[in-house]
């Protein structure tokens, strides 16, 4: 993945419907969405018709104002603009593009994950956890990995939805515009720069819906997080190498990955079934943001 140079703008004006947005969310589960699926990006959309935009987003796939999330006070750092191409490289004509958005919208009420916790849980089971955990990412890791495990298989993941749009299309032959993924060499990005009490405040919020204090004097999870910090109760959980390789085990075998994971690998196993990507379309529910960026369907425009 090449590096973008932050000046290259593009005039929102240019945009075309079916052209990709990829961006940076602002908060601290964003940053760390972003480097588990190795890219600069947490979140991908589609531009749609009349100012609109469509994508895979909490609590399901809707169409809202592009102008809302390019807002000073809107909830991403960046937003960069990807042109859509055929699968050959070549222009998309106005049919394919109608195409696509029609596709595209008719996925909308589709549900999404249930929170970014899940996302994060996806992406370790594909790229694996890093070495040198510090006891809140071990906990992170290990409440990711039970999100995903506890989500509905039928959640669709912004990518997937991305991918589908155009791989689904109503065309003749059917996936003519499916867009090529071709696997990367890893980007070796710095772990990111986490403010680590503005990440406890974002899980906490994601738990408390989903823990409650039990009858009978005994004290539930929720209560427990109510009184101290979340890393103060991390400690107890002995949350060692093991623990947590079983944990993403589980995860893989729901996946469909049953193989070990290769550390530090990028070319993502399972991404192409069991055949070479030469053999087969890629699995849609494991394409990445970047995978998206790296296609050869897509030519990066600039900055918006």
């Amino acid at each position: 993945m090449d590096p973008r140079p932050d000046d290259a703008r593009f005039p929102v004006d240019q945009l075309q419907v079916g052209d990709l947005l990829l961006m940076l969310g602002k908060s601290q589960l964003s940053k760390l969405i972003a480097w588990f699926g190795d890219s600069r990006y947490s979140h991908v959309s589609l531009v749609s018709a009349d100012g609109l935009l469509i994508e895979g987003i909490r609590p399901a796939v809707k169409e809202s104002p592009l102008a809302d999330r390019l807002a000073a006070d809107g909830p991403v750092v960046f937003v960069d603009a990807y042109r859509s191409l055929a699968a050959d490289g070549g222009a998309l004509d106005a049919d394919d593009r109608v195409a696509v958005l029609r596709h595209a919208r008719s996925m909308i009420g589709t549900t999404f994950a249930q929170d970014d916790l899940v996302t994060i849980g996806l992406l370790v089971a594909l790229r694996g956890k890093p070495r040198h955990l510090p006891v809140w990412l071990r906990w992170l890791i290990r409440e990711a990995t039970e999100h995903a495990i506890r989500a509905d298989s039928d959640r669709m993941l912004c990518s997937e939805f991305a991918y589908r749009a155009f791989a689904d299309a109503d065309t003749v032959p059917a996936r003519r515009l499916a867009r090529p993924i071709v696997p990367g060499e890893p980007s070796d990005l710095p772990f990111p720069d986490v403010d680590y009490a503005k990440l406890q405040e974002e899980v906490r919020e994601m738990l408390k819906p989903k823990h409650k204090v039990l009858e009978q004097g005994v004290v539930g999870a929720e209560a427990v997080m109510e009184s101290a910090p979340v890393w103060d109760t991390v400690d107890a959980l002995e949350l060692d190498d093991a623990t947590l390789d079983a944990s993403i085990a589980v995860l893989r075998t729901r996946m469909g990955l049953e193989s070990p994971h290769m550390e530090n690998a990028n070319v993502v196993d399972g991404l192409f079934g069991a055949g070479l990507p030469a053999l087969g379309p890629p699995n849609p529910r494991l394409v990445r943001p970047r995978d998206l960026a790296d296609s050869p369907a897509s030519r990066y425009l600039g900055r918006l």
